[in-house]
């Protein structure tokens, strides 16, 4: 092999391994925003009907609850960037009480606040909303409460 193709050849495996690290990263730092416990008060746009909800949000894995609906699940992850997340909505229990395989967009709003807005499966319609707060009072690791004093 030539020195000029040595050469050439090994800029473009620099170029590549510089555009994977740096893609990594971006992705990695484009979904933190929405790592934590996130708590609201879902409204129901058909029956006009409100509804505790939490969301906790670890690494990849998202799992919802609606506590008073008896219902919830987890959020399998379409796509995110630094201000907004697309999810589709997975019941694991209640699916008799509430509407399962529902789409779900996240907005965030600032850094202790995201919307959330909810579409029924093969609509576009938004047929609930909430905006969640960023449950302060829980450990990094464990996304355990913790009483404060």
């Amino acid at each position: 092999m030539s020195l000029n193709k040595f050469a050439r050849n090994a800029w473009l495996l620099a170029f590549i391994i510089l555009t994977v690290s740096t893609t990594a990263a971006a992705q990695t730092k484009s979904h933190s925003w929405i790592r934590g416990v996130w708590d609201g008060t879902g409204y129901q746009v058909d029956d006009k009907s409100t509804w505790p909800m939490t969301l906790i949000a670890r690494g990849r894995t998202f799992s919802i609850n609606y506590p008073s609906l008896s219902c919830g699940g987890h959020w399998k992850l379409i796509s995110i960037n630094s201000s907004r997340a697309r999810f589709r909505e997975v019941l694991d229990h209640g699916q008799d009480k509430c509407a399962d395989k529902g789409s779900v967009l996240i907005q965030r709003l600032n850094r202790n606040q995201i919307v959330f807005l909810y579409s029924y499966a093969k609509t576009k319609e938004i047929s609930a909303s909430a905006v969640l707060n960023r449950r302060l009072d829980v450990s990094i690791n464990g996304f355990r409460p913790q009483r404060l004093p």
